[in-house]
């Protein structure tokens, strides 16, 4: 209303204009006349100015209607209409134009993203064939290799199949509708299946891996939530201390949420990072971690927003003493 107001002041000032010069005609030629000339004068552009505003509000509103029925329904007749609303502006005509060919690229750019989605996740499933191999070969093998050579295989093994899972989780992030399955499941063994995967890197790296796992019960997608925890453990034994790594996983059940937290002794993350560590290719200033991604974190903090669990940094660790994540779920 202000802005239509505001737009339309040119037209009231020319409407006063007019109104001073028919009172100087009137007072040049019937001076007892120059009131009842003034009070109509006055009536007269109060009304017109009135009925213009409101004009131009209904033509208003009806272009803005017409716009967003194009845009939430793009045919023939809402293309008509709109067209008929504009048809008096070139400066319109111009801009739909543009419009129209903006919405036909978008929808091309949007279609080429459904395909190249549908690409790295059918690339995925056809690159788990052979780790899956690959992971059958190292079991059933083991005692042929060297412990060294076996350490090795496995720590690639694993590393390969995290960045293939990493990918999949990113592609299906773009998806229109999440595939997300709530299940009740027991979070504990989830936990330790999680671990397990790391057990080959702890070893090798003489990290000591404490876990407190009561029996707890939660609801979320457990799938996601493996690989939720398998980023943010992950994370934990990287980057715990080279000489003495230690590293640990704590479950406990408050009330009506279950807090599970993730901790180690490593270096930690400077005050000045701690706000972007969940930022989509934040890899901080420490040299640990300059070959990192950035990915892992924002994925979880992604998929958290998703299974609506909480997901924050451990504010009570000094830095340089070590650093945690905790997750929380609500039953």
């Amino acid at each position: 209303m202000r802005k239509v107001i505001r737009r339309s002041r040119n037209w009231l000032i020319l409407l006063l204009a007019t109104d001073v010069v028919f009172l100087f005609a009137a007072w040049i030629m019937r001076r007892e006349a120059l009131p009842y000339m003034l009070l109509f004068l006055l009536l007269f552009t109060v009304f017109a100015f009135a009925a213009g505003v409101f004009a131009e509000i209904c033509r208003r509103r009806k272009e803005d209607a017409a716009l967003l029925d194009f845009l939430s329904n793009p045919g023939e007749q809402t293309e008509e209409a709109l067209l008929n609303l504009f048809e008096h502006s070139e400066a319109s005509r111009m801009l739909y134009t543009q419009f129209l060919a903006d919405l036909s690229l978008i929808n091309e750019k949007t279609v080429e993203l459904a395909e190249y989605r549908e690409y790295i996740e059918a690339w995925v499933h056809e690159a788990k064939t052979p780790l899956s191999l690959f992971a059958l070969v190292l079991g059933n093998h083991r005692d042929e290799m060297s412990s060294y050579v076996y350490t090795r295989l496995n720590y690639t093994w694993r590393q390969l199949n995290e960045d293939v899972e990493r990918i999949l989780y990113y592609a299906r992030l773009q998806a229109e509708h999440s595939d997300i399955k709530f299940t009740r499941f027991r979070l504990d063994e989830c936990v330790t299946e999680v671990l397990a995967e790391y057990g080959t890197f702890t070893e090798e790296r003489k990290i000591s891996v404490t876990a407190e796992l009561p029996p707890t019960e939660a609801i979320s997608d457990r799938k996601v939530v493996a690989f939720m925890l398998s980023q943010i453990i992950g994370n934990a034994v990287k980057y715990a201390d080279g000489i003495h790594g230690e590293a640990s996983v704590s479950l406990r059940q408050e009330g009506d949420k279950i807090y599970l937290d993730v901790c180690n002794n490593g270096d930690g993350v400077p005050p000045e990072d701690l706000p972007f560590i969940f930022d989509k290719g934040f890899t901080g200033n420490h040299p640990n971690r300059q070959k990192a991604t950035g990915m892992g974190l924002y994925l979880v903090r992604k998929y958290a927003e998703l299974l609506c669990v909480e997901v924050r940094t451990i504010s009570d660790i000094p830095y340089d003493s070590g650093f945690g994540i905790e997750m929380v779920f609500v039953l």
